[in-house]
């Protein structure tokens, strides 16, 4: 279920100064069904109840005529306060689906970490085609697949069922099995 958010339109001579003084944050709605992006103002009180990982996911805003189904583009901050000052929406097209990044989770218990192994990340994230209502919290690596040194997993080697498109190269390698120079010495030593 998505997030939903109030949102009122933004009256032509409102300031931005004035609306934050006042506790709200002025943020535009823009997007391909729309002629022109829409000014609007959200309560900060509202958009703080908004998680991090909301930031990847749809998000509904309401005002009393209609609701936007958007996803946060950009929020822009002041570096020294961290007070928001302001925030774009892109406004999706439904049934049309679009790129996005997804996180990687790494779950499960490598043999080859117990066998004294580094286990290498290259990627935390990956790029996929898919329906907005489609997109993953995040996406689960297990790396129990990693059972001795030199073993890896690509993204080739993924399940991404029939919701979601791999946008990255399926012989990049997501993560690896790495035994320690200190092993692969030893090794050599002992043969």
């Amino acid at each position: 279920m998505a997030t939903e958010l109030k949102i009122e339109k933004r009256k032509e001579n409102s300031k931005p100064r004035a609306l934050r003084r006042d506790g709200l944050i002025p943020a535009t709605v823009y997007g391909p069904e729309l002629e022109n992006a829409i000014d609007i103002q959200i309560a900060a009180k509202d958009f703080q109840k908004v998680t991090f990982k909301d930031y990847k996911h749809l998000i509904e805003l309401k005002d009393t005529e209609t609701t936007h189904e958007a996803l946060i583009r950009n929020v822009q901050k002041d570096f020294v306060t961290g007070e928001i000052l302001n925030i774009e929406f892109y406004k999706v097209q439904k049934g049309h689906k679009l790129n996005t990044k997804v996180a990687l989770k790494f779950v499960g218990d490598s043999a080859a970490a117990k066998m004294g192994c580094d286990i290498v990340t290259q990627f935390t994230e990956m790029s996929v085609r898919c329906l907005p209502r489609d997109i993953p919290e995040d996406f689960a690596i297990d790396l129990s697949a990693l059972k001795r040194a030199g073993d890896l997993i690509k993204f080739g080697d993924l399940d991404l069922g029939d919701k979601l498109e791999l946008l990255e190269p399926s012989a990049e390698i997501i993560v690896k099995a790495v035994a320690k120079r200190g092993a692969i010495a030893a090794e050599a030593a002992a043969a």
